[in-house]
């Protein structure tokens, strides 16, 4: 069990505002995160970056979406 009062709704509001921010000013700029990209396009990165470097992910990524586009 927790301890301690349940957070008030304002303390996550200031979290994810605070979230947010850190995550505009540091996010990586990576292509299946671009807002065209496709159900298909993030279930492949994510399948890929199990256990993989990001930095490894990102060409072999490319490379699968141009030869299957779709599923």
């Amino acid at each position: 069990m927790l301890d301690g009062p349940a957070p008030h709704s304002s303390d996550a509001a200031a979290l994810h505002d605070t979230l947010l921010d850190w995550y505009r000013d540091n996010a990586r700029e990576l292509p299946w995160r671009a807002p065209d990209r496709t159900p298909w396009g993030v279930l492949v990165s994510e399948v890929m970056l199990q256990q993989t470097p990001v930095v490894r992910v990102e060409p072999a990524w490319r490379a699968w979406m141009d030869r299957w586009p779709t599923p």
